[in-house]
């Protein structure tokens, strides 16, 4: 079945009936499917921000839990097809040129799942061994954490498997590529700075440049951004407790993923440091405020030995 929504259509519909005119096909369609692949939208996304408060609640809520319980209900897998957020506006908005952006996101999503899984396992099996990580690059980078192990690292491969399903995961990306690990509440060390832009296309700004975050004794203790930081500082504020505890560390493995916007952590040799809430991924943080900043060429040592060395694997000291 396919369900296409007229972007002009739908926004005109929310004149004379408001929140009662949001479909709930998506929701119906769950119940009854086997798999689900969404292209999102809509294209004019500003537009989403000045609905009024019921409106907008009902449009987002489509996903919300009513769609969730469905899908867990019919053992549902479902895949989000990134390559529909290469609008024109969301290019002119983070200033890229559109057309390198769409054939680098359908490069990236041509890899095949099988060759993201065969990237993941050596680092997945180093990290369930490890206890300490130490990030070091020469842009002042050199942070220390602690690998929580309260549940197992989590791999985006573009496939929902069994153990995506038994931990409640229903859905992946298109394209994709990451290993992402919790981290130990209250335990960091150092200082980290992004080298990456990170791009949210309902922020303003929407980029963000030069994210430098110090941590002492487990929290976050001083921060400042290069430019963009603005939506940081305002979510940040209304983060509530646990927002400044390192949530977890990602690892990128598509090697067809350069500088796409808003896929910042999948590019192969990318380390990315989530702040705040890490449920998604096994951890016990409950703040009401994340956010994800992304480094390229980082040295990277598991209990003291080398893993990393710039981006690359360092294959010598952990033979597969």
């Amino acid at each position: 079945m396919l369900i296409m929504e007229d972007e002009e259509a739908f926004f005109r519909s929310l004149g004379p009936t408001g929140a009662r005119s949001v479909p709930t096909a998506p929701t119906a369609a769950a119940r009854a499917s086997d798999a689900y692949v969404y292209f999102p939208g809509p294209e004019q996304f500003p537009r989403l921000l000045g609905l009024p408060n019921e409106e907008l609640g009902a449009v987002v809520d489509r996903h919300g839990s009513g769609w969730w319980n469905a899908a867990r209900r019919a053992h549902l897998r479902a895949a989000r097809v990134v390559i529909a957020t290469a609008t024109p506006l969301a290019a002119a908005r983070f200033r890229v040129d559109r057309e390198a952006w769409e054939r680098e996101l359908l490069r990236a999503s041509l890899v095949p799942p099988d060759q993201l899984a065969r990237a993941a396992a050596p680092l997945v099996r180093h990290l369930r061994a490890a206890r300490e990580v130490r990030i070091i690059h020469p842009n002042g980078t050199d942070l220390t954490v602690t690998l929580s192990h309260a549940s197992p690292p989590v791999i985006e491969d573009g496939r929902v498997d069994r153990a995506d399903q038994r931990a409640r995961r229903l859905w992946t990306q298109i394209p994709t590529g990451v290993v992402a690990v919790p981290l130990a509440p209250g335990v960091g060390e150092g200082v980290w700075e992004s080298n990456r832009e990170a791009y949210d296309r309902f922020s303003d700004p929407p980029v963000a440049v030069g994210a430098r975050f110090s941590f002492h004794r487990g929290r976050l203790r001083e921060y400042s951004f290069d430019r963009g930081g603005t939506p940081f500082t305002k979510a940040y504020v209304r983060g509530g407790r646990g927002r400044d505890l390192p949530g977890a560390l990602t690892f990128g493995l598509n090697p067809a993923v350069d500088r796409a916007p808003e896929l910042e952590e999948v590019a192969a040799g990318a380390v990315g440091l989530l702040l705040g809430d890490n449920r998604s991924l096994g951890g016990r943080n409950r703040s009401r405020f994340g956010y994800l900043t992304t480094m390229a060429g980082a040295t990277l040592e598991l209990d003291g030995e080398p893993f990393l060395e710039e981006g690359t694997p360092v294959r010598r000291r952990w033979p597969d």
